[in-house]
Order: structure tokens, then sequence, then C-alpha cells
């Protein structure tokens, strides 16, 4: 299910675009690291979805592993930040803010 308060006949065409992306949705939940939910994997068949949040009212950097090698692709804006070994660091995030990277 994909639930958004927006005013669909009023919203942004990118704003539009990124509903689009959540469709259909995948039925599959993330599983975070730890209780600070900050790093959070979901495992698709096409792809290692991870998010990243910071929760705090600082800028944040942080970073998460993979098992192997991967092309890190930003999943919202398709921004490809190329290909990472086992270790990816998120830096400066603002503060409340959320990052989701799909890693092929």
């Amino acid at each position: 299910m994909v639930l958004s308060g927006d005013d669909l006949t009023a919203m942004p065409p990118q704003r539009l675009a990124m509903l689009r992306k959540l469709l259909p949705p995948t039925g599959v939940a993330a599983v975070f690291e730890d209780a600070t939910l900050r790093v959070g994997l979901t495992l698709l068949r096409e792809a290692r979805m991870v998010s990243v949040f910071n929760w705090g009212d600082e800028m944040q950097s942080t970073s998460f592993q993979l098992p192997r090698a991967a092309r890190i692709t930003d999943f919202w804006t398709g921004e490809d930040l190329g290909r990472h070994g086992r270790q990816f660091a998120v830096n400066a995030m603002p503060p409340h803010s959320a990052r989701l990277f799909a890693c092929i």
C-alpha cells in the first residue's frame, strides 16, 4: 500500500514522478541495523536498497556496508554514484532527512 496526503491534482511533476517510483509496492519491508533506525536494508530481486536516515537536529555523516562491490544509484534522483567497494559513505546529510540508494 502506498499512502500520500498530497493533492494529486496540484502535485508538481517532479513530486508526481517520485510517487510513481513507489508503484507497484514491493511488499518487502526494510530490516534495520539497530534500534536507531538509521540504516535499513531492503532485499529486492533486482537490487539491494539501502535507506539512510538522519533523525537528528545536526548535519550528519554515516556509512553502510555492502557484501560485495556494487554500482550505487540515488533512487529518487537517478544519479549514478559510481561503483563502490564494501563500504559507502553518506556525507553531510541535512537534519531530518533521508536518502534511498539502489545497490546493484
